[in-house]
Formats: C-alpha cells, sequence, structure tokens
C-alpha cells in the first residue's frame, strides 16, 4: 500500500434507531481494538457530514447499514466506483444520505484514491429500538475483519512512511 492511502478515516453513518445505529457501534469497537497509527474514527448522522470528512486525499472506509435482498447480519465489503449505492442508508429531503453524498464527493473532486464501504445488512430501523439479534451477532466479525483489513494497511506500508497528516 502506498503512502498517499493515508490518513484512513473510518467514518460510521448511522442514526440511533435500530440496525441503522449498527456503524455506530462498529467505530466504538474499533477504538479499542488498538488500530495502527494514521487511522482516524468518526461516527455521523448524515452525508453533509461526510463530505465534511474528506478532501481528496487517504483512504476513506465507511460503514453503514445496508438494505437489499441478503439475509439481516450479512455482512458486505464493496470497493468504489462498484458499491451499490442504493443499498445504502437513503437521505430525505432534508439531508443526504452516504450514497448521494458520495455522487457528490466524486462530482466535487473531494473523493480519496481509494474508498471502501463495509455494510452489514439490517433487519429494523424501528424508531428507539436497539439493534436486531441478527445484526448484534455479525457486529464482532466485522469489526474483525476491518481491523484485519486495517492492520494490513500498515504493514504493506513503505518502509518510513509518515502516516500521520
Amino acid at each position: 500500500m502506498s503512502r498517499e492511502w493515508y490518513p484512513i478515516r473510518v467514518v460510521g453513518c448511522g442514526s440511533p434507531h435500530g440496525d441503522d445505529a449498527v456503524a455506530w457501534d462498529v467505530i466504538r469497537r474499533l477504538g479499542d481494538v488498538g488500530l495502527p497509527d494514521g487511522i482516524e474514527l468518526h461516527t455521523i448522522e448524515g452525508g453533509h457530514q461526510l463530505l465534511d470528512r474528506l478532501d481528496g486525499q487517504g483512504t476513506l472506509m465507511l460503514i453503514d447499514a445496508i438494505s437489499s435482498d441478503a439475509a439481516a447480519g450479512t455482512i458486505h465489503r464493496f470497493d468504489w466506483p462498484e458499491l451499490p449505492i442504493d443499498s445504502l442508508r437513503p437521505g430525505s429531503t432534508h439531508d443526504l444520505g452516504p450514497g448521494e453524498a458520495l455522487r457528490l464527493a466524486a462530482s466535487l473532486n473531494l473523493m480519496p484514491p481509494r474508498v471502501v464501504a463495509w455494510g452489514i445488512e439490517a433487519a429494523s430501523f424501528e424508531l428507539n429500538a436497539g439493534l436486531s439479534r441478527a445484526v448484534a451477532a455479525a457486529v464482532p466479525e466485522l469489526v474483525r475483519r476491518i481491523a484485519e483489513e486495517l492492520n494490513h494497511a500498515r504493514d504493506v506500508a513503505p518502509a518510513g512512511a509518515d502516516h500521520a497528516d
């Protein structure tokens, strides 16, 4: 991995409602596993906050609850531009969703050279509910996979590369 992939920004997009909170839980747990230097962890509620984190440099690793035809708790990984944006949480008339924010970032030249999206298939977005059983059960595995990928990034970076910007 080359130096231009740093900094790595890991951004969990969500809300406090049901399985939409999964990314926040993943970010919290990633903060406890001892990640390499140069990794930034962020939680956001909307796509406009995602745009605030992008500057056309480094790597974006986006985490979100997704909705497709897969079973609840299924873990997905996509690389931009093959990311199926329509499976990400949609925006509203008041806020951009992460998919819309990525499209806008690309048109504004704010997209970093590398974008990876991780998601867990959601079961429920019910107000004031916690994570569904299937989603909660998948969280430790998603944390493990993301931490493994982030540690691999450190291991293959050029010797002496300064990762803190």
